[in-house]
């Protein structure tokens, strides 16, 4: 399964944890797993070098932490269509997949 933990400051997004795999099919056939590192790897191609800001982000195979705690203001609030657009796409397919995928929000 899954666990996506996003962290939240005064109504915003700031920071999100993934860990796990879905083990919904096999390695290279995972469609849930193929859906959520897409995203997540949009999310961060698109502060960095879209919206042109920079994340704290750590990748390895079955985890991907992005922070933005340390950012301005500013730059967390620049980055919330993103980061809202994330956490409704991965609301979606949880839904179809709730087996699969667990989310939480924390409030920080």
């Amino acid at each position: 399964m899954t666990n996506i933990l996003f962290q939240k400051r005064d109504d915003n997004f700031i920071a999100f944890k993934i860990e796990g795999h879905s083990d919904y099919a096999d390695k290279g056939e995972d469609i849930v797993c193929a859906a959520i590192s897409a995203l997540s790897q949009s999310v961060v191609i698109g502060l960095e070098e879209v919206l042109y800001i920079k994340s704290d982000y750590d990748i390895k195979d079955g985890f991907l932490h992005m922070s933005l705690k340390d950012n301005s203001i500013q730059d967390i609030e620049k980055s919330q269509v993103l980061l809202k657009t994330f956490f409704k796409s991965l609301k979606s397919i949880s839904v179809s997949y709730v087996k699969y995928i667990t989310i939480q929000i924390e409030e920080v």
